[in-house]
């Protein structure tokens, strides 16, 4: 095998501008597809504090239409939410919050900061997997005062460092006292991202208007995936329930399928459209086809002109004793290098650009700080090995086929270069 190896890295010096171009060429077609994977990736890969994603649903988006023809949209309050999502039998917990929203913080003796402030419940912790820094997280069932957490960049911003645990912090001129310190998390996980926490204010608990609330919202974490139909199954039946008592004030419950997943989460059309994962995923699919099929094909003609110039040396090698197996996985040995080599330098490449680029890539409109990315996040194997499989295979039939026939030629009209 390393005699092999070595025979086709002696053949490919021969061809320098070709083997560069083709490596170059497999280069650039991994890295285009593993961008575009990578931005769609960080929306539905599990990473912290949402390492669960691949187990939790989320409820959201209440549509109430009323006899009159009217109609409105918001989240459900408190009561609902938890009349909707709470306690359920087929999953292992549910946490109820707000989204998060930006308010002034403060201590004494600095001027007010705008951070993002979510509101929670004390299972908020069980369900996003924040890393605690000193502290601990606050106990909404005890009630037993105003509590806050609040993540490592805000702690060094407003006390100079990440001990904050204690300290007095005014949140909208309230006072809160850091019951713990989070690492900081990325903006990219968009359902559990806040640079603050607080509990749930009574206000925030009381019924609202109408059904309506304070954008409440909830996240429901399953044993498994597989127990996904057995919860939407006991959410229908609770919400069908709460439409029969809804029909006898004039109004229509209307849910759009909640609860969803983290892929159709993303895809809901505003608050009163329904989710188009499907379809997204279908396009999604197509375009990632296209990214590989025509680099690949490009590639394909390239390996077939590097064999057409080598009609002569294949003819000598075969005058010389070799035998046609040989010819063969010498060409195939040498598109494989010329993948492999062209594959790394496609995946570094994408790699890099993801981590020292991910304001452009990943950048949210209504945050303004700076993207954090992981290795883990834009690094995804799965889809990297089924790209570079995809190329190999694709040159394999473009290297295959000539080397087949190139075996076959008689030596004397090789050397003369004639037609395969």
């Amino acid at each position: 095998m390393r005699r092999l190896f070595r025979q086709a890295w002696y053949d490919m010096r021969h061809q320098p501008v070709i083997g560069i171009v083709t490596v170059i060429g497999t280069a650039l077609s991994i890295f285009l597809i593993m961008i575009v994977v990578m931005m769609q990736a960080v929306k539905v890969e599990p990473f912290a504090p949402e390492s669960n994603r691949d187990r939790i649903l989320y409820g959201k988006y209440l549509h109430l239409q009323w006899d009159n023809g009217s109609d409105g949209s918001s989240s459900a309050d408190y009561p609902t939410t938890k009349q909707f999502y709470g306690d359920l039998k087929s999953a292992e917990t549910t946490t109820i919050y707000t989204g998060a929203f930006t308010q002034p913080v403060a201590v004494a003796g600095k001027s007010p900061l705008m951070r993002y402030v979510k509101s929670t419940d004390g299972e908020f912790w069980k369900v996003f997997d924040y890393r605690f820094i000193a502290g601990a997280p606050y106990d909404t069932s005890a009630r037993q005062g105003n509590f806050a957490v609040i993540s490592e960049s805000v702690a060094r911003e407003l006390y100079g460092t990440s001990d904050a645990v204690g300290r007095e912090i005014l949140i909208n001129d309230w006072p809160f006292q850091v019951s713990g310190v989070v690492a900081d998390a990325t903006p990219l996980a968009r359902e559990g991202y806040s640079e603050i926490f607080i509990p749930l204010s009574q206000r925030q608990i009381q019924p609202g208007e109408n059904h309506f609330g304070w954008d409440i919202f909830a996240a429901i974490l399953a044993r498994s995936a597989d127990d996904f139909p057995a919860i939407r199954a006991e959410v229908q039946a609770r919400k069908q329930a709460f439409d029969r008592q809804l029909r006898e004030e004039g109004i229509k419950l209307v849910d759009h399928g909640s609860p969803f997943t983290q892929e159709e989460i993303l895809t809901i059309q505003g608050s009163n459209g329904d989710s188009g994962a499907e379809d997204e995923r279908r396009a999604r699919y197509i375009l990632y086809a296209i990214l590989l099929l025509v680099p690949a094909i490009n590639l394909s003609t390239m390996t077939q002109s590097r064999l057409r110039r080598r009609r002569s040396e294949i003819g000598v090698r075969r005058a010389f004793g070799a035998t046609r197996p040989e010819i063969i996985r010498g060409i195939l040995a040498e598109n494989l290098m010329v993948t492999l080599a062209g594959g790394v330098a496609g995946l570094l490449l994408s790699a890099l650009f993801g981590y020292f680029f991910s304001d452009m890539l990943f950048g949210i409109n209504y945050i303004s700080r700076h993207i954090d990315v992981s290795w883990g996040m834009i690094l995804n194997w799965k889809v990297f090995l089924t790209a570079l499989l995809f190329c190999f295979l694709l040159n394999l039939l473009s290297s295959g086929i000539p080397a087949w026939r190139a075996s076959r030629v008689n030596p004397v009209d090789a050397i003369n270069s004639r037609n395969l």
